[in-house]
């Protein structure tokens, strides 16, 4: 029997203000925050499944004005409608996220 291997083509997409990262179901793999520049703004990070900033919450992160270092969360969560990111910071914070 010959081995299969499977590739699964994930999607990346690097944004640092309100965005619809992707209509339509799929999955959400991982959010990795990092700076943008030396004294991020305080403020709260949401990620939606929705093509908009409301309905499904699937996460939420809020920061403070310390620099941090990067930091990737692993979420592997199915998603129906969308992905859409919501900043209350200014453009001083990468959302880095994996989907399909």
């Amino acid at each position: 029997m010959k081995a299969v291997e499977i590739f699964i083509r994930n999607e990346c997409s690097n944004i640092n203000s309100d965005t619809l990262v992707k209509s339509g179901a799929g999955s959400l793999h991982t959010i990795t925050f990092s700076c943008n520049d030396a004294a991020p703004t305080a403020g709260t990070i949401d990620v939606y499944d929705n093509t908009s900033a409301s309905g499904t919450k699937i996460f939420s992160w809020t920061l403070t004005t310390a620099v941090f270092v990067p930091v990737s969360i692993v979420l592997d969560v199915a998603i129906s409608n969308g992905i859409y990111v919501d900043f209350t910071t200014t453009a001083d914070v990468n959302v880095l996220l994996s989907y399909r």
